[in-house]
């Protein structure tokens, strides 16, 4: 009875952080379909509990993306009889932060509270969520972009468009109205995301990336993607680096891990350092320093010699590709995710007891997992474009568009 009652009480913890969460994420997708905050101090006209159902689409479709992420992590493991937990959904809203960055939760987990014995039930965990969850972000990307309202729906939470402009704006006319040296808040792109864009949509109908939060299907479908992404990285026990243990061995997944996180810093720092600015010496000390940090996390030996050649060689690799392509930009995303990988994931696979060779089928859904990686990843899932000046100079830190 007693180990009874614990259960329950375990599942009720579970249940009130859903619950939590589904709070926390209708509170922000009212927020991004109003353009209006929840608090009176950071907007003259604040949200209210009325408006609060108008972030259920938002929250219902992000949930159900968490959900079937999760739980095809939960039932693989639970068929091949390895112990884990229910699913921990995370809530997360800050009302001091801008709403183009809330969603309202840092995901969902779930603990394996022992380590499967073979490469076989670690690859079928792994893929398990990712290729639930993109199922759901394609469901939702056909339909948010099947369902597209014309863009008269943006005077719903832009009124002043119709004063100002007349019609809905485009990019170059919201800069040249915005005041000098400030952002505009856009939303980057993926393969699959551009495909739904250009071949599926109205392109009558179809928002501009500054908008896309208003759009809740589109805003879950890409931010859903981004996240399957993140997991489909092929480092040590995300999900990827599961799928690259079972498909190529330990030794090459390690090496795969290693050079994922050496292209993040690469990708990561370009453009961060400009030595015509003020000051650069400064921002380059402390960039190094980053880099020493995470290289020295890196790798095993502790030889400075190795670690330098390492540092050199990612410095060089980015000034390489500025040289050709002098607006490169990379994206300060990478570089955090980067050190969470080296400090808090771990790059290299554990072993396991038996590293059994993955059939046909399990090698055919693995490679697919690649696929789904490559056309979800977005490099830039946010910037900001901005109007320098009186020039009427548009500088935009993307060109994903």
């Amino acid at each position: 009875m007693f180990k009874d009652y614990r259960s329950l009480k375990k599942i009720a913890f579970h249940v009130f952080l859903f619950f939590l969460t589904f709070i926390t994420t209708t509170l922000a997708g009212a927020e991004h379909v109003t353009n209006k905050f929840w608090f009176s101090y950071r907007t003259l006209d604040p949200l209210t509990l009325a408006d609060f159902p108008k972030g259920l689409p938002f929250s219902i479709s992000f949930l159900l993306f968490l959900s079937f992420h999760e739980f095809g992590h939960y039932f693989a493991a639970v068929y091949h009889r390895v112990k884990c937990t229910l699913p921990y959904f995370i809530p997360l809203y800050l009302p001091l932060s801008p709403p183009t960055i809330s969603i309202g939760s840092m995901g969902a987990i779930i603990r394996i509270q022992k380590m499967p014995d073979s490469t076989v039930k670690i690859f079928d965990i792994g893929i398990a969520g990712p290729l639930a969850g993109f199922v759901i972000s394609l469901l939702l990307l056909v339909y948010g972009f099947t369902h597209l309202p014309s863009k008269e729906y943006l005077f719903e939470m832009n009124p002043d468009y119709i004063e100002r402009f007349g019609h809905v704006p485009t990019e170059e006319e919201i800069l040249e109205a915005m005041p000098e040296n400030s952002s505009l808040f856009t939303v980057g792109n993926s393969l699959i995301y551009k495909f739904f864009e250009t071949f599926i949509a109205n392109p009558e109908k179809v928002p501009n990336h500054f908008e896309i939060l208003h759009y809740p299907f589109l805003f879950a479908g890409f931010i859903t993607l981004f996240f399957t992404a993140l997991n489909l990285l092929p480092i040590g026990q995300l999900d990827g680096g599961h799928i690259a243990f079972g498909l190529f061995g330990r030794k090459v997944a390690n090496q795969i891990s290693k050079a994922t996180v050496i292209a993040m810093l690469v990708y990561g720092g370009l453009g961060i350092l400009h030595f015509n600015e003020p000051l650069w010496q400064i921002k380059f000390g402390f960039y190094l320093l980053y880099l020493f940090f995470v290289v020295s996390s890196l790798v095993k030996s502790k030889d400075i010699r190795i670690m330098s050649l390492l540092i050199l060689l990612i410095l060089s690799l980015q000034q390489l590709i500025q040289l050709y392509w002098e607006e490169a930009e990379g994206h300060l995303l990478w570089l955090i995710f980067a050190l969470i990988a080296v400090k808090w994931i771990g790059v290299e696979h554990p072993p396991v007891e038996y590293e059994i060779p993955l059939n046909l089928n399990r090698k055919i859904l693995g490679y697919l997992a690649i696929v789904i990686f490559i056309i979800s990843i977005t490099p830039k899932p946010w910037y900001f474009t901005t109007k320098k000046n009186n020039s009427n100079l548009i500088f935009s830190q993307a060109h994903s568009r």
